[in-house]
């Protein structure tokens, strides 16, 4: 049985509460909630990863080149490499996100750092040791942000059999984001493993059995699970109610194209003889609940 730990709390001051829910080498995941009217971060540049935000509540306005842009709760934004940007909580009610960076380019050594510093010079060094540059850095057009409603609103919808639907939210060199909607009891991926990239569930309604190679775990709604190359996994929708998530692949490595029938040397694989990877390796994270964020 796969263990749902809770995540590593960073801060909780000043109208900002940020939890660690992964801090890996293909992903640094951050839960943060957000008072309207507080700090932002200067507008910088990622050069050598890519920044996603899924916003659940509230409302953020993200500040690019070439303006902003008020995004509203369940909504999922990615911003590529090379793109300056930044983003504040607005509106009337606290921002409850999740904060991606891919691949995690040590975010998470970041974030601890930026939170513990108390000077100045501090707060400089953070910065400068993470892939975080000053806007005028900035190589790529802002249009290429992507901002997308989750809920099956937006995005390109592929139906392949009544009951199961994926959307494509986000495709990047970096992340495909996929949004999937199951009904009850619909069949998902039987068990296979990636060699080369990870594979990610951030589960938003009802519960997914996530297969492994000696049996089945159960993610409920508001977890995060990452399943690293190698590790022999699959997924259903065992529950009579449906249910609801976001599938991440890090990086993308054509999953969307797979999903359109257009990419058959996709990298996924039958499980190897060995077994794979010990299913051990896998990240399984509950969000904080918001009320314990928001004291």
């Amino acid at each position: 049985m796969v263990e749902i730990r809770d995540g590593e709390r960073v801060t909780d001051e000043g109208g900002l509460a940020v939890t660690m829910l992964a801090d890996l080498e293909a992903i640094g995941i951050a839960d943060v909630r957000a008072t309207p009217g507080g700090l932002a971060p200067p507008p910088h540049v990622h050069a050598r990863h890519g920044e996603a935000v899924v916003l659940l509540e509230g409302e953020l306005a993200f500040r690019l080149e070439d303006g902003k842009r008020r995004v509203e709760a369940e909504s999922c934004v990615y911003v590529p490499p090379g793109v300056a940007h930044t983003f504040a909580a607005s509106g009337d009610t606290p921002a409850r996100f999740l904060d991606l960076h891919v691949p995690g380019a040590g975010f998470g050594a970041f974030v601890r750092k930026l939170h513990a510093a108390r000077t100045e010079a501090e707060l400089h060094a953070a910065r400068a040791a993470f892939d975080q540059l000053p806007s005028a850095s900035a190589t790529r057009d802002p249009s290429l942000v992507v901002v997308r409603r989750t809920g099956g609103s937006e995005g390109e919808a592929i139906v392949d059999r009544p009951g199961r639907r994926a959307t494509v939210l986000v495709e990047g060199d970096e992340l495909t984001v996929s949004e999937f909607h199951y009904g009850g009891g619909e069949r998902g991926a039987p068990l296979h493993v990636h060699r080369e990239h990870a594979d990610a569930f951030l589960v938003l309604e009802g519960a997914f059995a996530i297969g492994r190679r000696d049996g089945s775990w159960t993610a409920p709604a508001g977890t995060f699970v990452l399943i690293p190359p190698g590790v022999v996994h699959g997924f259903d929708n065992d529950g009579a109610e449906p249910a609801r998530c976001l599938n991440l692949h890090l990086p993308s490595l054509g999953f969307a194209d797979y999903l359109r029938g257009r990419n058959p040397a996709f990298d996924q694989h039958d499980p190897p003889p060995d077994g794979g990877l010990d299913p051990v390796a896998v990240v399984a994270v509950r969000l904080a609940p918001y009320e314990q964020a928001a004291s």
